[in-house]
């Protein structure tokens, strides 16, 4: 309803009004933009129709009366509430496009809640909260001071971390302790449209395991950076990040999971990753290991092959054994990746003892050589003495005749090694 008549009575320096839907301004009283006033009649007085505004404009303290009309006002500024723009040329709060731009920013922004803070849960924290997001974060051990550093709220406490209502949930557990840490969060206290990311270097048991212990209302999505804070460091750009959208909802559901993976991003199911990741990262931590037990170490003559292999080493031992035995227990495909890891090995050991025919050993040791030791040994026939040559040959500090015979054995043992991993080959492919 529109007012009129009314405005002529009231002691008010300036009044300005906007369509049906009223919206009241005056210098005097302070009377800004309200939600619709009602304009109630209540008598009438010298024939004019007495009304009184009410609703937003009502103060019962301060009544104005003139020709038979009261109206309640507010002397105190009013702060304005729905206002209805009817007209193109309306004037419009001078900061409306700059709040507009902050709620279309903070929309695009997510809440982040990490849980395991070590040393790759702070590696992701950073980086998140590089690009604006917020970052809480959760852990057994007290990491206050470094969360503090990387701009991350921490919270010692599970239920007070699931009170702040993360949209999503980080986990970036070891994969043997990740049943336990997913059982000792307060699920019930997180909002139920809640999204749930692991960063496990095994995808099948998260997936499951996600699928068992989270109610249906939680979305799920199993992603694999393909790197770590080493190679990670100063740009993700180019690095390999996979992922597999188990459960996801649609609608604002989704959108949230499609701005996590903005961070990221190369889509992969689970079992794809895990068939993957054993023939490439399980076989780098499987032969890392292997060279870390012989000891390798650096030496004055070395060559970029070698290097790489040292590099290789610390890299690997310097994960713990419990991530490469995750590796080896999650992963159905890290079994078969050892056999033929297995068969390859006694391939190239067959190969080499194989070449050791009779002519390469005439070539290293002389004819003659070769044929004394398949004799009997006669001291009196002996072309060697204490290991040093008489006529000045090949000059091998050993003894032929005892070294021959010795490498005749490791043939005839590669020969059995032979059968062996023929029949384990079979027994594979069976």
């Amino acid at each position: 309803m529109v007012a009129v008549g009314v405005m002529g009575a009231l002691p008010l320096t300036s009044i300005a009004h906007c369509a049906t839907t009223s919206s009241y301004q005056q210098t005097r009283y302070g009377v800004v933009g309200c939600k619709v006033p009602a304009l109630v009649q209540i008598d009438s007085v010298f024939g004019f129709a007495a009304s009184e505004l009410q609703g937003d404009f009502r103060k019962p303290s301060q009544l104005f009366l003139g020709n038979g009309f009261r109206v309640s006002g507010r002397q105190s500024q009013w702060q304005r509430s729905a206002l209805d723009i009817r007209a193109v040329d309306a004037a419009q709060p001078f900061d409306y496009e700059s709040r507009k731009l902050q709620e279309l920013e903070k929309s695009s922004k997510l809440k982040v809640g990490i849980v395991g803070f070590g040393n790759y849960g702070q590696f992701l924290a950073a980086r998140i909260t590089s690009q604006g997001h917020r970052v809480l974060a959760h852990s057994r051990t007290d990491y206050s001071e470094k969360a503090q550093e990387l701009g991350v709220t921490y919270f010692r406490n599970a239920d007070d971390f699931c009170e702040e209502h993360p949209e999503v949930v980080l986990l970036c557990t070891s994969i043997l302790s990740t049943v336990a840490v997913l059982q000792s969060l307060p699920l019930q206290r997180l909002r139920r449209n809640t999204l749930f990311v692991d960063v496990l270097s095994v995808k099948e048991f998260p997936k499951n395991l996600f699928l068992q212990a989270l109610p249906a209302e939680f979305d799920v999505l199993c992603t694999h950076p393909m790197f770590g804070p080493e190679s990670g460091k100063g740009s993700w750009a180019g690095l390999p990040f996979v992922y597999d959208k188990v459960r996801i909802s649609n609608g604002r559901r989704s959108r949230i999971a499609d701005r996590f993976l903005d961070i990221f991003a190369s889509e992969m199911t689970c079992a794809e990753h895990d068939r993957y990741a054993a023939g490439s990262q399980f076989i780098t931590h499987t032969v890392g290991r292997v060279l870390g037990k012989l000891g390798l170490e650096s030496t004055p003559i070395n060559t970029k092959g070698y290097e790489t292999l040292l590099r290789l080493v610390e890299n690997t031992e310097g994960d713990s054994f419990d991530l490469y035995y995750g590796l080896f227990m999650y992963n159905p495909n890290a079994t078969e990746e050892l056999e033929r890891l297995e068969i390859a090995f006694d391939s190239i050991k067959r190969q080499l003892f194989g070449q050791l025919h009779d002519v390469l050993r005439k070539q290293l040791f002389g004819a003659n050589v070769a044929d004394k030791a398949r004799l009997p040994h006669d001291p009196s026939n002996s072309s060697s003495t204490n290991g040093i040559s008489k006529n000045g040959g090949s000059g091998i500090a050993s003894n032929s005749n005892t070294a021959l015979p010795i490498l005749e054995s490791v043939l005839g043992n590669s020969n059995e090694l032979d059968k062996d991993s023929d029949s384990i080959s079979k027994s594979s492919k069976q």
